[in-house]
């Protein structure tokens, strides 16, 4: 396996799904949707999902590496490539176990994604994907994640729309137990951004950068920008993983927000996410 895997890396709803897919295309590349269970070995019981050099032990850095060697060889590929949304509270634990992994941070502006996390706690989480991490997830690390499953599953079975769902960065709890849901999803996309942020701003101070690119500017400019995402990962023949972005890229998906967030909630999160927005480029 290619000791450079490329790390898909972003806040919950800001695009890593389609850009797995788009990675996908690549013929040579393992793509595998977000294997959590993986990142979190031994590491499972934390009050959060920050993970940071501390936790990259030797054990630790064995097992990830066996895990995704393996999964590469089955699939009789050359190179890794994966999103895990959590590992936005992660990137210089992952840059530990992977020193060469090329990095891509998608950055995107947090109204939008308040817009889609509004969505699945509604929807709820597919059964699929629920019995998907119970099968993945080690029988002695259930406990860790047993609580707020059986909440999801519960939820799941009576209609009542999520409380939480997605990365949890540090304070998650109590937002949860003391703040109103639209509040709450603003402080989980600014932490979990924000530490992704103020990660890769660290890695690159240590010349071990990582890739950051804007959403919308992936969505306006698809073939220029995906060119350069694609000489950045050393991704021979890119070819496939161009011509799929710039055939599926829709520019009209940066402004739904626009028109689903009503003014109320707006003004309501605004404390909590502009500060972030406009660190990231974006005005109010």
């Amino acid at each position: 396996m290619n000791d450079s895997p490329i790390i898909l890396v972003g806040t919950h709803r800001s695009g890593t799904t389609w850009l797995g897919e788009v990675f996908s295309q690549h013929p040579r590349l393992a793509y595998w949707v977000e294997p959590r269970h993986v990142w979190t070995w031994h590491n499972s019981y934390t009050p959060d999902d920050v993970l940071t050099e501390e936790h990259a032990t030797e054990p630790v850095k064995r097992h990830i590496r066996k895990c995704f060697a393996n999964y590469v060889k089955r699939l009789g590929k050359d190179r890794l490539a994966e999103k895990t949304p959590s590992n936005c509270l992660r990137l210089r634990f992952v840059r530990e176990i992977y020193p060469q992994a090329k990095i891509l941070l998608v950055i995107r502006d947090g109204r939008s994604v308040l817009r889609s996390t509004d969505e699945i706690l509604k929807r709820g989480v597919p059964w699929e994907r629920i019995l998907t991490r119970a099968r993945q997830t080690p029988l002695l690390e259930w406990p860790a994640y047993g609580k707020q499953a059986l909440e999801t599953i519960g939820r799941k079975i009576t209609g009542k729309k999520l409380n939480y769902w997605g990365p949890r960065p540090p304070g998650w709890r109590e937002w949860v137990h003391h703040d109103p849901t639209d509040v709450v999803m603003a402080k989980q996309w600014a932490g979990t951004i924000g530490r992704a942020v103020e990660d890769a701003d660290y890695l690159d101070s240590q010349g071990e950068g990582v890739f950051r690119f804007k959403y919308e500017d992936l969505m306006t400019r698809p073939r220029e920008l995906m060119t350069e995402i694609c000489e950045y990962a050393e991704l021979a023949d890119p070819e496939p993983v161009i011509e799929f972005t710039e055939r599926t890229a829709d520019p009209t998906r940066t402004n739904k927000w626009r028109t689903q967030l009503d003014d109320e909630v707006l003004e309501l999160v605004r404390p909590h996410m502009q500060p972030m927005l406009e660190r990231l480029g974006y005005s109010w």
